[in-house]
């Protein structure tokens, strides 16, 4: 039996063009319904996809960078299928793998969130598998009989139930990047529902595939993970908590800033400071988007 009439593919791509093509090669176009919803890259990523795949992608062109969570709910809210699966560009899945998750799915209707076993090479060893199932099992919730409960799954690669989800809401839009994957699996659990791990299910992640590595989007990704930590703490355990929690992180990284400075890393140096910056801002209460809707972080206080 194959599931595939039941199932949309999103991917959110930011100057993906070295990752785009092996991700997008292992999926049947034919089977699935794919989205490609690019945060205005300025690099080929939409030519590529166009050129390989013309007539087979749905692709949704942003005129801004809206981050990961806003980016797909772009498609989400144009999926009609049952199910959703999110799946980065650096990341990638095979068909049979696709159907072993939607299999659980479709005979757990408690399971909300669905996700394969995350390995970082293909074809994997023994070691990748065994420090896979060290991570689970210390995210573990309670075993079933061909899935594992757990407190959240990785967001490179899971599949979401689209009646849950289009009834509670999707990605939080207050971030820009970071704790997404946190906050939807606690709405989860917090409502009662299943976020699950088909053990049987892999797929592969290589990491930070897209946008590019250089000072201003380590900058950027730091500045977030920070402010997004303290959003979603706040959600959790209450404004009080989270602001002790950043006002504790800025004078301890301060002080990192300092010994960094010292032995001169800069990269360490850059991260530490967009960390200030980002516990900073959610002290003051910005918001992790300006009042035009642009993402903050950049090269510059605020």
């Amino acid at each position: 039996m194959t599931f595939g009439s039941k199932l949309s593919i999103i991917i959110t791509t930011f100057n993906s063009s070295n990752v785009i093509l092996n991700c997008l090669n292992k999926i049947d176009l034919n089977l699935y319904h794919v989205f490609v919803v690019d945060n205005n890259s300025s690099d080929n990523t939409v030519k590529i996809i166009e050129e390989n795949f013309p007539n087979k992608i749905t692709i949704i062109k942003n005129q801004k960078n809206l981050g990961y969570g806003r980016g797909n709910n772009c498609a989400l809210r144009l999926v009609e299928n049952e199910f959703a699966m999110i799946l980065n560009p650096d990341a990638f899945i095979f068909n049979k793998d696709i159907e072993l998750i939607l299999e659980t799915l479709d005979q757990n209707p408690e399971i909300t969130i669905c996700a394969p076993l995350l390995l970082k090479k293909y074809p994997f060893n023994a070691q990748d598998f065994e420090e896979e199932i060290e991570v689970m099992k210390q995210n573990l919730r309670s075993q079933e009989n061909g899935f594992v409960s757990v407190k959240y799954v990785i967001g490179a690669c899971l599949i979401l139930r689209m009646s849950f989800f289009q009834e509670v809401g999707f990605y939080d839009e207050e971030i820009f990047l970071y704790y997404e994957d946190d906050e939807i699996c606690h709405r989860v659990i917090t409502n009662n529902k299943i976020c699950a791990i088909n053990t049987e299910a892999f797929a592969y992640h290589t990491g930070q595939g897209s946008s590019g590595k250089n000072y201003r989007n380590l900058y950027r990704r730091f500045w977030h993970r920070s402010w997004s930590k303290f959003h979603w703490k706040e959600k959790q355990k209450g404004l009080a908590k989270a602001y002790f929690s950043a006002s504790k992180l800025v004078i301890l990284y301060g002080l990192q800033t300092l010994f960094y400075i010292f032995i001169w890393k800069p990269e360490k140096i850059i991260a530490k400071i967009a960390s200030i910056v980002g516990g900073v801002s959610y002290l003051l209460g910005l918001k992790a988007f300006d009042k035009n809707d642009n993402p903050r972080g950049n090269l510059k206080l605020f």
